[in-house]
């Protein structure tokens, strides 16, 4: 997976990722807009160049038509005869589950992806969109094939096995990455010349995909070839770009030519909607369709990397897998999958139509369920008082548990001193976790906000921000928390800092989805520290003494700080101007795994995440490790413990206080 990324990224660098993503999301809304209209000229386009467009409304109905030209198209083989249908990877045909019903007729299907041929013949499922094989090694597909462990083995085998299927096929069925309204053209994009044979050889071509694969033009279709290879397999084109309009034969034609000839003489394109429709008419889910399953999100996914996609999904995995599911299949089946979201925002912050994933999983997540663990949590975080008494109680035994999560003996709010400062009024938002357990980032802000001259408070009615209630899909919960936090803040003066960063991007940025949004007055005070304190030092540098000790600092990077807020160079620029070296982390799985209640969700996948984050630390040579969430140092430091590492976890902040002047 980091391969993946890592070619994605180089193919990027000749081409401007922000500038064809806005120009392709421009044109694939467009698209949308004009569904209807498009789906009506492509079938006349169709039409005129001898192709039949047949729409199915639902998987049943899609099999039955494909079913039906199949049994037609080998009415004319001699008796005893097994028809043989040759099959392109296709997503949309294992949406539908088109091979075992074709095989229930008494035909060979046999699939010419050598990744999905290998899928087939292991009895398994493809676990990513674009690399289906991804999950078997070259020794389970010699063992299949009963070859020698090797690539060229495999290969060799594979050729002369499906060369001969290609030529006895009788229908060849593909799907279709684009389908062109003004020309009535279908584009296939493919890194294996499979497509070819499937699509010429045969008699009888059959074309399935979604509706949502129309576009108006072919300047639309070559936007798409801009963004679709360099996204999925970080090339700047796939091998193979099939541009196919109508069949390649007609009955004039065949005529003149001597029998035995191969060649379509009929083009079929077997539209679906399959919940598609029904997508449109959401304004949630809408963008969904603009989906050009490059498989991006899913090379981008911490969780995914952690569990592969037999997990992570149904038939559609990944990211966008958790948002079509339930349109195509169900809640149900895309239940247990959509809680393995960490909600690290790494798919849209990749995705080369910027779908809003992480929005569009939480509101699926929203109707699914949630575990008795899950219930539970939510149930005490609710009630301030209650939880209050819990985590006082078990903060002594917490650390008695190795590799696990500590809880502050002392939280912040019996540590904060009422401030003899005369200056300018400024109130700490500490966050649950700051206040429960990283209670030195808060106290390291007071000292700092301080140093500079402010009059610190901070209101003890403070709670919650909603964001762990949000993250396990219960809205109405995180509402009733921002509400409770807005309230508790409303007399306080001043801007309101917290050194959580997640904390401020859900109070200012998420909670108007929540519910009834918290009062804008106090939304509009809030401040995270990371730019609060870059503004302090860059106006008045002599809060620091940056001629101290010198550390590496190894910086972690949160997902909300990152990819929410947008923070990269800020928290790196405030450890520098107070006198540390930065040293950035490499790139195993971004993401620590703590993702609040995914954490507690699924412990062992989070443990996973953390200890390729170790890894990476590691790599960096560096003894401390800085970050500006405290969900994420919390974790990274029980997993440590868990390892017997020695490493220093810290705040940004508490390591700009130890330098103050």
């Amino acid at each position: 997976m980091t391969g993946l990324r890592g070619r994605r990224n180089k193919a990027f660098e000749t081409f401007d990722f922000e500038k064809g993503r806005a120009d392709l999301k421009q044109r694939r809304v467009a698209n949308l807009d004009r569904l209807p209209e498009l789906l009506e000229q492509f079938t006349q386009r169709l039409a005129a160049v001898g192709g039949v467009v047949h729409l199915a409304k639902d998987a049943a109905e899609a099999r039955e038509i494909i079913g039906q030209l199949c049994w037609n198209a080998g009415s004319g083989l001699p008796a005893g005869t097994r028809m043989v249908v040759t099959k392109v990877k296709s997503m949309a045909a294992e949406e539908i589950e088109l091979n075992p019903y074709l095989e229930n007729l008494g035909m060979e299907v046999v699939e010419t992806d050598l990744g999905e041929r290998m899928v087939q013949l292991t009895h398994t499922h493809p676990s990513h969109i674009i690399a289906p094989a991804i999950h078997l090694t070259k020794e389970d597909a010699a063992e299949v094939f009963g070859t020698e462990p090797t690539v060229e083995a495999i290969q060799s085998h594979a050729r002369s096995s499906l060369r001969k299927k290609f030529i006895d096929a009788t229908v060849g069925i593909s799907g279709a990455n684009m389908a062109i309204a003004e020309t009535g053209t279908i584009v296939l994009v493919t890194n294996e010349g499979n497509a070819d044979l499937t699509t010429t050889l045969p008699p009888v071509h059959i074309a399935l995909f979604g509706m949502d694969k129309l576009v108006a033009s072919l300047d639309d279709a070559v936007a798409v070839l801009r963004m679709l290879p360099r996204s999925g397999t970080g090339q700047v084109m796939s091998s193979y770009v099939n541009w196919i309009t109508g069949p390649s034969r007609s009955a004039d034609i065949e005529q003149s030519l001597t029998i035995g000839v191969h060649g379509p003489r009929e083009l079929h394109c077997v539209i679906l909607d399959n919940g598609r429709e029904k997508m449109l008419d959401d304004p949630i889910f809408r963008d969904a369709l603009t989906c050009i399953r490059c498989g991006a999100c899913s090379n981008a996914c911490p969780p995914f990397m952690a569990v592969s996609g037999h997990q992570f999904g149904h038939i559609y995995n990944g990211p966008i897998g958790l948002v079509l599911t339930p349109f195509h299949h169900g809640l149900e089946s895309a239940d247990l999958p959509n809680t393995l979201c960490v909600q690290c925002n790494a798919c849209q912050e990749i995705c080369p139509v910027d779908i809003p994933l992480p929005r569009q999983i939480l509101e699926h997540r929203r109707s699914g369920r949630k575990s008795l663990r899950k219930r539970a949590v939510l149930g005490v975080w609710k009630r301030p008082l209650l939880a209050d008494r819990l985590m006082r109680t078990a903060a002594p035994f917490s650390a008695l548990v190795p590799g696990q999560p500590r809880l502050a003996r002392t939280p912040y709010r019996d540590r904060v001193r009422e401030s003899e400062v005369d200056g300018e009024p400024l109130t700490i938002f500490a966050s649950c976790l700051a206040d429960r357990v990283w209670p030195a980032s808060a106290s390291a802000l007071e000292q700092i906000a301080t140093a500079a001259g402010f009059k610190v408070g901070f209101p003890k009615q403070q709670w919650c921000c909603g964001l762990i209630a949000a993250n396990a899909g219960d809205f109405k919960t995180g509402a009733h928390l921002s509400a409770q936090l807005a309230s508790s803040l409303r007399d306080s003066k001043g801007l309101i800092v917290t050194p959580s960063a997640s904390c401020f991007g859900a109070f200012t940025m998420d909670s108007p989805d929540w519910g009834p949004a918290p009062e804008q007055s106090v939304r509009a005070r809030m401040r995270d520290s990371t730019r609060f304190v870059l503004q302090l030092l860059e106006t008045n540098p002599k809060l620091v003494d940056p001629d101290r000790m010198s550390l590496k600092i190894a910086y972690h990077d949160s997902c909300q700080s990152l990819r929410q807020l947008g923070l990269k160079s800020e928290p790196r620029r405030v450890l520098e101007l107070a006198g540390y070296e930065v040293v950035d982390i490499p790139d195993i799985a971004n993401c620590c795994g703590f993702g609040g209640s995914f954490s507690l969700e699924w412990p062992r996948v989070a443990d996973r995440l953390a200890e390729w984050k170790l890894d990476a630390i590691a790599k960096t040579g560096c003894a401390v490790v800085a970050s500006d969430n405290p969900g994420c140092l919390m974790h990274i430091a029980a997993a440590a413990r868990r390892r017997g590492t020695e490493l220093r976890i810290a705040h940004v902040l508490e390591l700009v206080a130890e330098h103050l002047a």
